[in-house]
Order: structure tokens, then sequence, then C-alpha cells
């Protein structure tokens, strides 16, 4: 008996311990599961945006302005206006950034003004080109722009260029189909006449055929010396035929004519950028469309202003001027420069840019760009474009 006592003491020991061990494992089991969600669905922390310093406190910038419309011109009062200096005057204030205005006569001063930096920025558009890199840095771009070519509008025409102009159009082909033609409707009235209008058309073949043209080139003239005259049925109706056919052909020669005079008149010696290999052309020194030419390998003049250009090639001392797009079809569409062209394509493509000093920390032109790429994505730019632009279309 005792030994029974003894053994069911021990399975009863063992059998709490058991049901003790089962317990703890089933309360961390749940533990688990009670504290897995909380962990996965846990709040992620939030990216905080960058703030974009102000330049109030930043030392006034020095800023050149130059005669450059439509981008900047004085306003009078001492003021100034244009697409550039206006897009300025918006990002200075929405950065608070103060400045003072330096005035410079041309663009070849501002430029070596920020390359000595004794100014910060210029106020003006210019195409960025590895030259200026070198020497300078830029704003983020805000206006499509490139190089263009100016030509003249040739109201007189010289014999050569004239007959070349003629050669190289459609007239010659139409007056082959026209000689053609003569050539046709001469022979079948001789041939229909011959028998029975012996006085007029009679003899042989070729001088049947001769007199049978001979009457034909007659009409087509509009001359009429009536020594040659249809005078049966079936001569007639070829005949009448033929007038109507060529009162059509001295209509569209006429027109033809006209159509090329007016186009050589308009486009010169020049209709493609490969042109420009054989003229003198111009451009303002040190301008992105100057080294453009000189790229190029064109026969370059430079100036000191684009009005100084354009009168060298209104005056006949270049054949071409080369300059920033959108400026030059803004200049094409003033009274003064009406006897003057632009060629509807460019020859390259750019972006106009600011100009800034390479003295000008990084971190202030982040900001300045930043305000810039704001105001420029906004209905308010596009506004500003159509006041100083026009219609670019």
């Amino acid at each position: 008996m005792p030994r029974v006592r003894f053994f069911f003491l021990m399975i009863c020991l063992l059998a709490v311990s058991g049901l003790g061990a089962w317990g703890n494992t089933n309360s961390t089991i749940s533990q688990q599961q009670t504290t897995t969600p909380s962990a996965i669905t846990s709040p992620t922390p939030k990216l905080k945006m960058p703030v974009v310093q102000s330049l109030e406190q930043h030392a006034p910038f020095r800023v050149g302005v130059f005669n450059m419309p439509p981008f900047a011109f004085p306003s009078g009062g001492g003021q100034w206006s244009g697409l550039a200096v206006t897009l300025f005057e918006h990002i200075a204030k929405s950065s608070g950034l103060r400045y003072s205005l330096t005035e410079f006569e041309n663009m070849d001063e501002a430029i070596n003004a920020i390359e000595n930096h004794t100014i910060d920025l210029a106020a003006v558009a210019i195409d960025p080109t590895p030259e200026f890199e070198l020497t300078m840095n830029f704003t983020n771009a805000f206006e499509q722009s490139g190089t263009s070519i100016a030509i003249t509008k040739h109201t007189h025409l010289p014999l050569l260029n004239l007959i070349e102009s003629i050669w190289q159009s459609i007239i010659p082909r139409f007056v082959a189909v026209v000689l053609f033609s003569i050539i046709i409707f001469g022979a079948v009235v001789g041939l229909v006449e011959r028998r029975k209008n012996t006085g007029q058309f009679g003899g042989g073949f070729w001088s049947t055929v001769g007199e049978g043209v001979w009457w034909s080139s007659a009409t087509i003239s509009t001359v009429g010396y009536g020594d040659r005259v249809p005078m049966t049925k079936r001569g007639r109706f070829v005949g009448a035929l033929w007038m109507f056919i060529a009162f059509a052909f001295t209509s569209i020669l006429a027109g033809l004519l006209s159509s090329v005079l007016t186009v050589a008149r308009i486009n010169s010696q020049i209709h493609t950028s490969t042109d420009l290999m054989r003229v003198k052309c111009g451009a303002v020194l040190n301008s992105a469309a100057f080294v453009d030419g000189k790229n190029m390998k064109y026969d370059m003049t430079p100036y000191t202003s684009m009005d100084d250009a354009l009168r060298a090639l209104n005056s006949g001392q270049i054949g071409a001027v080369l300059g920033e797009s959108v400026r030059l079809r803004w200049l094409m569409n003033q009274p003064k420069w009406d006897s003057l062209i632009m060629l509807p394509s460019p020859i390259v493509t750019l972006y106009s840019v600011f100009p800034v000093s390479d003295e000008v920390d990084p971190k202030t032109l982040d900001v300045l760009n930043y305000h810039l790429l704001k105001i420029t994505d906004s209905k308010q730019w596009e506004a500003l474009r159509h006041l100083f632009l026009g219609d670019q279309s």
C-alpha cells in the first residue's frame, strides 16, 4: 500500500506540472498574437518637405540690365520693363530678395561684368553656350529659343537671280506642255482643213502642219491675224476647243510667273541654312548666335547691337543676320524692319536663361530657381508672355 500511495502522488505531481507548463505556453502564444498586429500597423514617420529659405536677409543683388527688347527695355523714369525684367521682379518679390539695377550699353559689357563679378545677375535672356559655361552660372531655362536667320525682301532682282528662280520652278515643264499642245492642235487643224481649205492650209504634209502651228500660235497669243481661219465644221470645233484651252494656259502661266517672282523677292538667294555659306552673316558679338555661326564656318561679322546688324542687312552690307529666335521674331513684327523677314526654321534650338556670377552661393541660386519654376509654371507666366511677345506662333 505505501508503494501504491507513493506512485499515485508522483503521478499527480507530474500531471499538475504538465498543466502548468501548457498554460504558460498558451499565454506566451496569445501575447505574441496580440502584440504582432500592433507592431505591423504602427504608423511610419512622415517625411518632412524641404523648406525653401527666404532671401530677405541676403545682401542686395547687383543686377545688370541693357536695352534688349522684348526682354529688357527702359520704360521711363529710370524704370525698366520687359519679359526678363518682369520675371526677375516677380522672383525677387516672392523670395524677398533685395536688389539694385546697373545699366549697361550692350550685352558685351553685361557679360564682362558677370565674368568680372561686378554684378551678380543680368536680368536679360541669353542662350547658354559652352564658352559661357566656363565663366559663369545660369538659372533654369524660362523660354524656348535658339538661333534663327533674318534676310531681306528683295524688290529688285538681278537678272541672273530671276532666271535662276524661273528655271528652278515648274514653269519650264509647263511651257514644254504648252508648246507640245500648240504643235498637236495646229497639226490637227491643218490636216482637217487641208482638203477643203487649200488656200490657207493646202500643200504638202509639212507645209500643212506648219500653217496649222502658225494658226495655233497666233490663237494662244490672242494676236489673231486672221490670215489662217478654219472653214470646216470639224476644223472650227477643234479651233474653238483650242481657244478655251489656250486661254486657260495663258492664265495659268501668268499666275505661275507672278508666284515665282514673289517668292524670289521674298526669299532672295537664301532658302536654307546651307545657303549662308556663300554670303556674309552678322550677329551680336559674344552672343550665342555669333558662336553658332562661327561653329558652322559662316563668314561672320560682329556687331555691338542687333539694331546695328539689321541696319547692315537692310543696306546690303551683309546677306543675313543670325539672332536669338524669340527676339528676332519680335523685331520682324516692328514697322521699321518691314523690309526683312525671318526664315521659319531655326538653325539651333536652345533655351533662354539668366546669366549668374559664379560667385553666387549655390543655395541662393537654388532658391532663385525654385521661385523661377514656380512662376513659369503658372497662368500668370502665359499672360506675361502674351503681353511682351504677342502671338509667337
